[in-house]
């Protein structure tokens, strides 16, 4: 996969407008008071331009309909998107500007397709604003649960823009809703996505660590967020060493002495270079795959299949065997996988239900190719949702 954006790439922390006004967003709208204030988001800009940021932030990660009614600002939603991100261009001096999209309001939900697709939905509206309205990229910041995050990759693949993801994590690289990294790298670059990293909660060395652990499966460039303010020279060293390519600052202080060490590593990422990422997974864990897998028996789909599930983690098989014939079986497939701690591979001879199972599974699914589906069907379905054919 071919990376739009020179690396290293490096961007300001003001991802939103709280970022910026010191405002408790849930409390004030703080994309009002930038916007009324607009010396506040200039001025940190501009500085973070003429020390060496290769891209800017355009600060609409808490833009979201939900908040801005609560806080009386219901109709706001397309007018703060537009102007902060066309005030951000302004200030970019022709760098790009990537617009921010933040975890759906209904991430506390049960998950199902209906939470999945107002989701995607709800995502696929701002990043197309944003898009409209000159954003180069996306950058989905911080989501706590894989499938919010497949929802924006989804949604930004329909606007056809890049997207960036980074999860906040903790030093075993798990969020808080037990997603782990590795699981998201693998499911997320098959999907799409442009490049992926982390913010850990335990500190740059953590992070590097973590960022190492990912990069033998990296198809795409790596992001490490981090606190530029009190990140040393050798730190930066280590993070790209380990493989980052990305910088995300989360200080809105980045320093030139930073950028010009960041620039002379001379990072580069070959996307040509062979990764082990033949893996499955589900939002726990990912699967690297043998060359030969033993599936389960069968197994049909029902309203509460748990039980099968969950005994089949106790059998030598690699794989749970799922037939489909129904795009309700592809729900309760999505519904119930959670209770696995095994990949799955699906078969069906419906292509309404093979895209349907593809797009609501929490990971990333095997694919059985002996489905009887158009070979030119099957494959570019695979390839949509970022399936394995096996």
């Amino acid at each position: 996969m071919s990376f739009s954006f020179t690396l290293p790439m490096i961007t300001d922390g003001s991802g939103s407008c709280s970022d910026v006004s010191g405002d408790d967003p849930y409390n004030v709208c703080c994309e009002n008071t930038v916007l009324q204030n607009p010396e506040l988001l200039i001025s940190l800009q501009e500085s973070a331009v003429q020390n060496g940021a290769s891209a800017l932030l355009s600060p609409t990660e808490l833009v979201s309909h939900s908040r801005l009614e609560d806080l009386g600002f219901d109709d706001s939603f397309s007018e703060f998107i537009e102007e902060l991100t066309q005030l951000t261009i302004k200030n970019s001096s022709g760098l790009p500007v990537g617009g921010v999209i933040s975890e759906s309001h209904r991430h506390s939900d049960e998950y199902g397709k209906n939470v999945f697709e107002s989701a995607y939905f709800a995502h696929l509206e701002k990043i197309t604003l944003l898009k409209d309205n000159g954003a180069s990229f996306i950058l989905i910041k911080n989501f706590s649960k894989l499938w919010d995050m497949r929802a924006g990759v989804l949604a930004a693949e329909t606007a056809d823009i890049p997207v960036f993801v980074i999860m906040k994590v903790d030093d075993e690289g798990r969020t808080e809703s037990d997603t782990d990294f590795i699981a998201a790298l693998i499911t997320l670059q098959s999907l799409g996505a442009d490049a992926f990293g982390i913010e850990c909660t335990e500190g740059i060395e953590q992070t590097a660590a973590l960022i190492k652990k990912a990069f033998p499966h990296a198809e795409i460039p790596l992001i490490a967020a981090v606190d530029m303010s009190c990140t040393s020279t050798a730190q930066i060293e280590e993070l790209s060493l380990a493989g980052a390519s990305v910088y995300i600052d989360t200080s809105g202080k980045l320093s030139k002495e930073k950028t010009d060490f960041i620039k002379a590593q001379n990072i580069k990422f070959d996307s040509t270079e062979e990764k082990d990422s033949y893996a499955a997974a589900i939002f726990r864990e990912a699967f690297f795959l043998p060359e030969s897998l033993e599936f389960s028996e069968p197994l049909s789909c029902s309203y509460d299949m748990s039980d099968e599930i969950i005994e089949l983690d106790d059998s030598s098989a690699d794989a749970v065997y799922i037939r489909l014939n129904s795009t309700d079986d592809a729900s309760y497939l999505a519904d119930n996988a959670i209770m696995s701690y095994l990949p799955f591979i699906i078969h069906t001879n419906d292509t309404t239900t093979l895209e349907a199972a593809l797009r609501y599974y929490q990971g990333r699914l095997i694919v059985d190719s002996h489905c009887e589906i158009e070979e030119q069907v099957l494959t570019e379905l695979a390839e949509k949702y970022g399936a394995i054919l096996y």
